[in-house]
């Protein structure tokens, strides 16, 4: 049994196995399945796109409230990227993708440029309310998902991106974005994908970091001045 609470206070960079039972603690991953069969498609970059796109449909709400959730604070669910990235996960997991689930912190810009991983300090948040939450945690967070398909892993996050009309909309920058690939492009630049996100890798000393496992990703909306960089301390194979 992973203590999932302790496991995110940990901030030595590591990977654990989680079983989704242990996120999710009713839960019926066949029911999952059936749930979100019908999306797949021969392409699996349609199918992730479909069920990205699809959850903000009432699938969040519907797999938070069958399922249950480890964090009894946020059980109902509000569109928290903690709440979104591990629902997508599941529904991942159920049509039979690899998944890990990439826990992060923001890092300093300035100290990464060397290769150094120097944590942001919560006292740095500039929102009082979520200053409080943060320093309560001791980090500034978010996450985000690796999902492999063939010999690649791609990385991306439910919260950021939302159904619009017949098609969907990226909510974060094209700066965040990696060239694109797959179906879905930017909505500001067609050169980019709208759902997969952009590793960072410093420029002055590229083998600094060993990015295979400690992904660095960029998370910049339109109120955001510049990106603001996340790193990950806590990789977590989906079980």
């Amino acid at each position: 049994m992973v203590n999932l609470d302790k496991e995110l206070r940990d901030f030595n960079y590591r990977r654990i196995y989680v079983n989704l039972e242990e996120i999710f603690p009713k839960l019926n991953l066949e029911k999952v399945r059936k749930r979100f069969f019908s999306l797949e498609s021969d392409n699996p970059h349609q199918t992730i796109f479909n069920v990205a796109r699809e959850l903000w449909n009432g699938g969040y709400e519907a797999i938070l409230n069958e399922y249950g959730f480890w964090d009894k604070k946020y059980s109902n669910f509000s569109g928290h990227c903690h709440q979104c990235t591990p629902a997508l996960g599941l529904a991942l997991k159920s049509l039979g993708f690899i998944v890990d689930y990439l826990e992060c912190r923001r890092v300093n810009e300035d100290y990464l440029e060397s290769g150094i991983i120097k944590p942001v300090s919560p006292m740095e948040e500039p929102n009082p309310q979520m200053k409080k939450e943060f320093c309560g945690i001791g980090r500034i967070p978010y996450c985000c998902l690796e999902v492999k398909i063939g010999q690649d892993n791609f990385h991306l996050t439910g919260k950021h991106l939302k159904p619009k009309g017949e098609g969907a909309i990226a909510l974060l920058t094209p700066a965040c974005y990696r060239d694109f690939v797959g179906v879905f492009r930017h909505q500001d630049n067609n050169n980019k994908s709208g759902i997969y996100l952009d590793s960072v890798v410093p420029a002055s000393n590229p083998n600094r970091l060993d990015l295979g496992r400690m992904v660095v990703w960029k998370k910049q909306t339109e109120r955001d001045p510049k990106p603001e960089l996340f790193a990950t301390y806590l990789r977590m194979g989906l079980l």
